[in-house]
């Protein structure tokens, strides 16, 4: 039996239990048909064969990245990026050219910015957006994407005034007087994103292929991501059909669909694992509150840098359940955004009724779970719930979670090492565009805990440090277990999906400082590359 392609001369990690690296490895239809020595491997070539020479590079299974907003992320490629931005002063320079390149009457749209690195040492507000784009309608959403600040053009276009009411699960600052500041948080933000205009079915699927494009660029072979469109689930699966095949991009996704979505599902015969392997329907996706960057996440005890706030609680206990039961009778997984102890909580106590009820363990997520207490772990491990977490979040929350939570509480914070002890599935992602999309960034975060400066030196809550093995095995085999392929993906054993990432360096045996500075060489999806070929 011929291969169709052969990767030779390098150091293949398979990460099948028990297997070392290997020298090479055969594809044949898209799958693992062989991995071993040189001379063994190459016994699989024939007329048609392919063989690519490693030449001493590194390859692992393709990067399986476990939630992201893909939608989202290729927007922002469009609109202003404001991840580097270190000052209002700037916010302002970026939005005041931005919307002299529009235009007249255009919306100024941005995401990223972060208030705790500003040197002003506060949030922006409408007064200063109003300064720096007069009469514009501006609209920049928060790094973590549960809070924006608007201009005061956006709250007139979206209706908003100082006797607008806050939202259930939301919240307007409003200043001494009363009046919106133009930061709003959590479902707030929806009062004046409702007031932009929708973008076109050509401006959507853009943005998708471009999210597409440079997550493959990072080592990305398949992804979990959370997007709502406009039109509800068949449109979105009209539109990613649209978008992986008609434009015959190769990356793997999973879909995770908005709760608002679920009566439309449970119309149609489509369940969780409906598709093939290139789109599958995923988990029907809840948010529970908020999170720990804006203060919102939910907490059983008052922050300890804002005595009185426990956070906001996006749903109420009642409704959880009874959103949770109804996806799991049906056979839908459940992901449930939650960040605070309380929340995951409610999360777990959610789960663990409904499966009471239907007896079945449905794999559930709760996605992110940083604020943890001792307790909940091994509730995690006997629901059979998987923790689905971010790695590269620590480089920028390690910066004020201590003031966040206190000293105590902090113990238990972003507390991976823990999980996995307790027999907890792990499963890695990025939550892009609130972090970037490279999962390398994420192992680099995983091993030090550290920021990209190398602070605070030894790591931030040492004890919690996962291995180069573990966090590998977290965006890989975690990964496809939290989405029911751990049978045809997440290593390259044989029989197994030709997904594989080739690096510049072996992340084994390079520094762990070294570790975010490791370079994709080529992505392999399906035995074709796709990227540095």
């Amino acid at each position: 039996m011929h291969a169709d392609l052969i990767l030779r001369n390098g150091t293949i990690h398979t990460l099948v239990p028990g297997q070392g690296p290997v020298r090479a490895l055969a594809v044949r239809a898209g799958r693992v048909l062989a991995a071993g020595p040189d001379q063994e491997i190459l016994g699989y070539a024939g007329p048609g064969t392919r063989t690519i020479d490693l030449a001493g590079s590194t390859a692992v299974p393709g990067f399986i990245d476990s939630h992201v907003h893909l939608l989202s992320y290729g927007q922002t490629l469009i609109q202003l990026d404001l991840a580097p931005v270190r000052s209002i002063a700037r916010l302002q320079e970026l939005v005041r050219e931005q919307a002299a390149a529009l235009p007249d009457g255009a919306w100024v749209l941005g995401r990223g910015w972060d208030q705790e690195v500003f040197a002003e040492g506060r949030y922006p507000s409408r007064h200063d957006l109003d300064a720096a784009a007069p009469g514009r309608p501006v609209l920049l959403r928060r790094a973590c994407g549960h809070a924006c600040v608007a201009s005061s053009r956006a709250l007139e276009l979206a209706g908003v005034t100082g006797d607008t009411p806050d939202p259930e699960g939301g919240v307007i600052d409003r200043d001494a007087s009363g009046q919106p500041t133009g930061v709003f948080r959590e479902t707030a933000s929806r009062l004046v994103a409702a007031a932009v205009p929708s973008p076109g079915p050509d401006e959507v699927a853009e943005a998708l292929e471009r999210g597409i494009r440079s997550a493959v660029a990072a080592g990305v072979t398949g992804i979990h991501t959370n997007d709502g469109f406009e039109g509800g689930f068949s449109a979105g699966w009209d539109m990613y059909s649209r978008v992986l095949y008609g434009r015959d991009l190769a990356l793997r996704v999973y879909w995770d669909v908005p709760v608002a979505d679920l009566e439309e599902i449970l119309a149609t015969p489509k369940r969780t694992g409906s598709g093939d392997e290139r789109f599958k329907l995923g988990s029907v996706k809840l948010f529970i509150d908020g999170s720990l960057g804006a203060s919102t996440a939910l907490l059983s005890c008052d922050y300890s840098d804002a005595p009185g706030n426990r956070g906001v609680r996006i749903m109420e206990t009642a409704m959880l359940q009874e959103l949770v039961l109804l996806a799991h009778a049906a056979g839908m997984q459940v992901a449930i955004h939650a960040i605070g102890d309380l929340g995951i909580q409610m999360c777990l106590d959610a789960i663990e009724q409904a499966q009471k009820v239907v007896p079945r363990v449905g794999r559930h997520r709760i996605i992110h779970c940083q604020i943890m207490r001792p307790e909940l772990f091994s509730r995690f491990a006997r629901l059979g719930v998987v923790a689905d977490v971010q790695p590269k979040f620590v480089t920028t929350d390690l910066r004020w979670t201590d003031r966040r939570v206190g000293p105590e509480r902090v113990k238990f914070s972003y507390a991976w090492k823990t999980f996995l002890d307790s027999g907890v599935a792990l499963a890695a992602g990025s939550d892009c565009p609130v972090e970037p999309i490279e999962p390398l960034l994420g192992l680099y975060a995983a091993v030090n805990r550290q920021d990209l400066d190398g602070h605070p030196a030894g790591g931030w809550l040492p004890e919690q440090k996962l291995t180069v093995h573990e966090t590998l095995r977290a965006f890989t085999t975690g990964s496809a277990f939290a989405a029911f392929e751990e049978d045809i993906k997440g290593t390259l054993a044989p029989g197994k999906l030709a997904d594989v990432v080739v690096l510049d360096a072996d992340p084994y045996l390079v520094p762990a400082p070294a570790l975010k500075d490791l370079q994709v060489q080529m992505t392999i999806i399906g035995g074709k590359p796709v990227y540095g070929d």
